[in-house]
């Protein structure tokens, strides 16, 4: 065993000491115990990391996913490649967190919270120390350290892969600490403020499938952002749950949702563990999805353990609501638009997630289906629209009179079932009404709480607002970028270079076309000019027949202000490079830019949020 390997045991047995002592009330024993399983994991951390960085080829995983050709930020990034890195990072990161939540409530005579988060962290230890990031190489009698590495997918290779990967997993261990302070609560009754995490997992977790859909559109060749593809599916669940709690939370601090919220705030952790279980069980047809690795089972009976204790701790032990429900008359107090607004979110989170999951069910049950994405278009498309009316009510709750606010929503909502019957397959036209209503009613919201003197109050309203800003601008660039998408195919044969081809609105002129061989490595290029009504373009796009990794695409990409053109090469096999075409297919996305923009409204939203926090704390 080397000494990344003996870390990573230590920190295993420091935790598990640390959870005995905090049973046993020995909370300052705990905390040093949980002190050195965070350095022990740390160090560990830096031994793979510098093994990544030196080359070590005598560490299996170092050789499965490095090479020399790589430069030394992508070998450090290499390591949340497999699956081996991924654990131990995502233990490193949880760890962190719960010496650090232990450490902020010491003083505290019951620390159920720490125990269930330090149990926690020993889980993925553990499936960390299974999976073994530090294994050596060296196995079999006369076995040797190999001179080169096995090396990354090309695809791979972009600086988006570890925003992507790194987030996600920060995203999950910044659930684990609301998730065990709501089963302390539920066995306990005892509250923590938790609001933090949670907004810290929302925007990690939202960074993660940002740069994700970015990342598919522009280098993977997944001929758009979003798929529908199960881990895709999944995370959006996880994401809508912590979007449900974030709102929950809110009521929760007025006596409202004893039971929900902990279950909620649970509910989006295992749905992290759901996530990981969904890329590691060989059975979902998926793009990040691993072979069937020794995790698999584990984890599938710690999610459902894990589930059904804490549903029925909240049956059996939560407490009910402290304040009675508003009649339903009262139709635009909060209680009631903050019910069915989390009600909402947890409907759209149920489709994202069954939507992968019925076609395993059927499967079993010998039949082989597939879900079109036009299943989930069709399922979330009325819950979205109720979603985004409300989202506008809230706006403007408590600043106009509940009478305008009943008369406005009537009228476009009217606007809105009027359009399902006239234009009944353009989503476009069905998703403009309430776009105006939520953005209308949210720009109101802004120029009124322009008087609020108080600065931090000011930037966390500025905070919310923008938020919900964001969220109607990113499912309007979302609606039409995917409805009202356009795909040509072009080709050329071989001798036609220079030669412009226009289909529709768009036009191509082949440039060149070269055929490079690296080593055993076949590399094509096709150089075009892209003509898009009065504005010409020069584009490169690349397709490469890798000896390792099969064929690898990279489309060339050009935004304008509003929308973006995807030019992907289809290439061909060496053995047609003398007879066949240079085929292109053009994917034009209009608005996309404001997809992208509102996602950067929602991000910004919930950092002054937090910002605001930060300087309540300082007074």
């Amino acid at each position: 065993m080397n000494i990344g390997g003996a870390l990573l045991y230590t920190s295993f047995i420091f935790t598990v000491l640390a959870v005995i002592f905090l049973i046993i009330k020995q909370v300052r024993i705990g905390l040093w115990s949980a002190g050195i399983a965070a350095v022990s994991i740390t160090a560990s951390v830096l031994a793979l990391s510098y093994a990544f960085v030196s080359l070590d080829f005598s560490t299996y995983y170092v050789w499965m996913f490095n090479s020399d050709v790589l430069p030394i930020g992508y070998r450090l990034a290499a390591i949340l490649v497999g699956q081996d890195g991924t654990y131990l990072v995502w233990a490193w990161l949880s760890i962190l967190l719960a010496f650090i939540n232990l450490k902020r409530h010491r003083q505290n005579t019951n620390q159920y919270d720490s125990i269930y988060a330090l149990a926690a962290c020993s889980f993925l230890l553990f499936l960390t120390i299974i999976m073994n990031p530090f294994r050596s190489i060296l196995i079999g009698e006369g076995a040797s350290i190999p001179a080169i590495g096995n090396s990354i997918n090309p695809a791979l290779i972009d600086i988006l892969m570890p925003i992507h990967i790194f987030t996600a997993f920060a995203a999950y261990a910044f659930a684990l600490i609301p998730a065990a302070v709501s089963a302390a609560y539920l066995t306990t009754g005892k509250k923590h403020r938790i609001k933090d995490y949670l907004r810290l997992s929302w925007l990690f977790l939202s960074i993660s499938m940002i740069s994700g859909g970015i990342w598919a559109n522009r280098l993977l060749g997944w001929t758009g952002f979003w798929q529908w593809d199960p881990i895709q599916s999944v995370t959006l669940a996880t994401w809508l749950l912590i979007t449900a709690a974030l709102h929950a939370e809110i009521r929760f601090n007025v006596g409202e949702y004893r039971r929900l919220f902990p279950l909620l705030c649970i509910y989006s952790f295992i749905g992290c563990i759901y996530t990981t279980f969904v890329a590691r069980s060989g059975i979902y047809n998926s793009i990040h999805t691993f072979l069937e690795t020794p995790t698999f089972l584990v984890l599938l009976i710690f999610i459902l353990v894990v589930a059904i204790i804490s549903a029925l701790l909240a049956l059996l032990f939560g407490e009910k609501s402290a304040i009675e429900s508003s009649p339903l008359s009262a139709a635009l107090a909060p209680h009631n638009t903050f019910y069915f607004t989390i009600l909402l979110l947890i409907v759209l989170a149920f489709i994202a997630f069954w939507g992968p999951n019925i076609c395993i069910v059927l499967q079993y049950m010998g039949y082989w289906t597939v879900v079109s994405t036009e299943f989930y278009n069709a399922m979330s498309y009325i819950p979205t629209i109720l979603l985004v009316y409300l989202t506008g009510i809230c706006m403007l709750y408590g600043k106009v009179k509940n009478q305008i606010i009943a008369y406005t929503t009537a009228i476009f909502f009217i606007i809105n079932v009027l359009l399902i019957f006239v234009v009944q397959y353009n989503r476009l036209i069905l998703i403009l009404p309430a776009f105006f209503f939520i953005t209308s009613n949210t720009l109101f919201r802004i120029v009124h709480d322009m008087r609020i003197k108080s600065r931090a109050v000011f930037i966390h309203r500025a905070g919310v607002n923008i938020i919900h800003l964001g969220f109607g601008f990113a499912l309007l660039g979302a609606v039409v970028s995917m409805s009202l998408s356009t795909v040509d195919n072009f080709s050329f044969a071989l001798n036609e270079e220079n030669v412009y081809k226009e289909n529709a609105s768009v036009g191509v002129k082949l440039l060149d076309f070269k055929v490079n061989k690296v080593g055993s490595d076949w590399i094509q290029t096709a150089n075009i000019e892209l003509t898009e009504g009065d504005r010409t373009n020069n584009l490169t796009t690349t397709f490469m027949k890798h000896r390792q990794f099969c064929f690898v695409s990279r489309p060339a990409v050009k935004y304008s202000l509003l929308s973006a053109t995807i030019v992907d090469l289809k290439g061909m096999p060496p053995c047609r490079l003398e007879t066949g075409h240079v085929d292109l297919i053009v994917n034009k996305y209009p608005l996309l830019n404001v997809l992208w923009a509102g996602c950067t409204l929602l991000l910004a939203g919930v950092i002054l949020t937090l910002l605001s926090k930060f300087m309540r704390r300082r007074r």
